[in-house]
């Protein structure tokens, strides 16, 4: 439903073409969850710099669905990637996020409101640095919590690699979108706990 060009993404990626047709943001996320993302929104508004696009990430859902949610402002489509969790908050591998953390070292995925920062090159490409606005993840800029592309986000696969705590997206993926959200956009996270 989501990827209706997966035979030949390597095609669409010459041509410039989206990875993932553009829904409706409602209907791609549910009302619930995009009426809880602008309101931690609107409270971070003094820390959003970029607001043409947000991101919010549901870790309710397992790894081997797209719930990642780039969400474009000017007509609030939105369009869902896979994303990764960390190795600390699915101790047992099997494709839920199951636990969540701030502490250094923990290897665990934190929720909350976040908001992007400057990119760099790192030992896994073009990489975006993260602020935590929320108690439960300010030590994000401490953990070296990054959005960056991984192989072992693939589709297709039964259930994703595992970050070290960051929202890891496919390569592709990242390439194409952190320079759409770098520079202070807001992204949201969304987990079994809050």
């Amino acid at each position: 439903m989501l990827f209706a060009f997966r035979a030949a993404p390597f095609l669409l990626a010459v041509c410039g073409l989206s990875f993932a047709q553009a829904e409706p943001a409602e209907d791609l996320i549910g009302a619930k969850l995009l009426e809880e993302a602008l309101a931690a929104k609107a409270d971070a508004e003094s820390e959003i710099r970029n607001d043409r696009y947000f991101s919010v990430i549901d870790y309710r859902a397992p790894s081997n669905v797209p719930r990642y949610f780039l969400i474009d402002t000017k007509d609030m489509s939105a369009e869902a990637f896979l994303v990764a969790h960390g190795k600390g908050s699915d101790p047992d591998h099997d494709g839920m996020a199951d636990q969540f953390s701030n502490i250094e070292g923990s290897k665990m995925t934190s929720l909350g409101a976040f908001v992007t920062g400057a990119t760099y090159y790192g030992q896994h490409g073009l990489s975006l640095r993260l602020k935590g606005l929320s108690p439960q993840n300010d030590l994000a800029e401490k953990r070296l919590i990054v959005i960056h592309g991984a192989d072992y986000v693939a589709e297709g696969r039964a259930i994703l690699g595992r970050s070290w705590g960051c929202p890891a997206l496919s390569r592709e993926i990242a390439e194409r979108i952190i320079p759409l959200i770098k520079g202070g956009t807001f992204m949201y996270a969304v987990g079994t706990q809050r």
